[in-house]
C-alpha cells in the first residue's frame, strides 16, 4: 500500500500502522456486507472468512468509530500508543468516550 499526498499536504506525522488501517478497512467492508444483505452478522462473516467470531466482532466495531478518529488514523495522526488491540478492545459507541479511551483530544480542545 502506498499513500500519496497532494503537494501542499503536510503528510502524516507518523506512518499509519497497517494493522489499524486493515481494521478500519475490514470493519467498514464487513459492515457494508451486512447492510447489503450479503451476510447476516458476525457469525456468518467469521464462517465466510474462516475467522474467529470474537475477532470479527471486535473489528466490526471499527465501522462505528468517530469520523475524526478515522481521519486521524488515515493521516497517521493517531496517538503513538494506539495499537490494534487498544482500538478493538471494548470500544464504546459514544464518540466522546471513544476519544477518551483511545487518547484523542476532544473536539472542544481543538478549537
Amino acid at each position: 500500500m502506498r499513500l500519496v499526498f497532494p503537494p501542499n499536504h503536510p503528510g502524516p506525522t507518523q506512518a499509519p500502522a497497517s494493522s489499524l488501517l486493515k481494521a478500519l478497512a475490514r470493519g467498514r467492508q464487513w459492515y457494508e456486507w451486512i447492510v447489503a444483505g450479503e451476510v447476516s452478522g458476525r457469525r456468518s462473516i467469521a464462517q465466510r472468512l474462516g475467522l474467529n467470531e470474537r475477532h470479527v466482532g471486535r473489528v466490526l466495531e471499527c465501522a462505528f468509530l468517530a469520523p475524526d478518529i478515522v481521519e486521524a488514523i488515515l493521516d497517521g495522526r493517531q496517538p503513538p500508543d494506539l495499537t490494534f488491540k487498544k482500538l478493538t478492545h471494548g470500544l464504546p459507541l459514544s464518540w466522546i468516550e471513544q476519544r477518551k479511551q483511545l487518547g484523542f483530544p476532544s473536539l472542544h480542545s481543538r478549537q
